[in-house]
């Protein structure tokens, strides 16, 4: 079963578009282009302005890290996303070629969704599929973010 993510809207995003609306509807009153331009643009913020991630089916909100990291983390990763018992090694440093991560967690619940990628011919490429982490694991590799 393939793990789907979407971008959805927060408190945070709607509150933050609606204060624009408002302030391009007070600003028609003083100049009505600027007002009206003001008004689209929290318009659009409310259709595109999604910053957090839910998986299909689940009501969990979660936040997405992506992060560059060198090449000799990359069996502790490869290692850790596969279920062993070891720890995740996360140096950013450039040592040698980069590979990446991409983690979609909730540090609150403790849940992380992780993927890693190989850079190869210009573009990543995934190493592992999407492998979904929860408890005291997810809490380990939240933390090295």
């Amino acid at each position: 079963m393939d793990i789907i993510f979407k971008k959805v809207h927060t408190l945070k995003d709607l509150s933050l578009s609606a204060a624009i609306i408002l302030s391009g509807i007070g600003l028609y009153f003083l100049n009505a282009g600027l007002g009206i331009l003001i008004g689209v643009c929290g318009l659009l913020m409310i259709i595109f302005y999604k910053t957090s991630y839910k998986r299909a089916g689940e009501t969990t909100l979660l936040k997405k890290e992506a992060v560059d990291i060198c090449s000799s983390c990359r069996d502790s990763l490869r290692a850790y996303l596969d279920g062993k018992d070891v720890q995740p090694e996360v140096k950013t440093s450039p040592e040698g070629a980069v590979i990446r991560l991409e983690v979609y967690y909730n540090a609150g619940e403790s849940v992380a969704y992780a993927q890693l990628f190989d850079f190869s011919n210009y573009s990543y490429v995934p190493a592992t599929g999407i492998v979904e982490l929860r408890g005291p694991r997810a809490d380990s590799l939240i933390t090295k973010l």
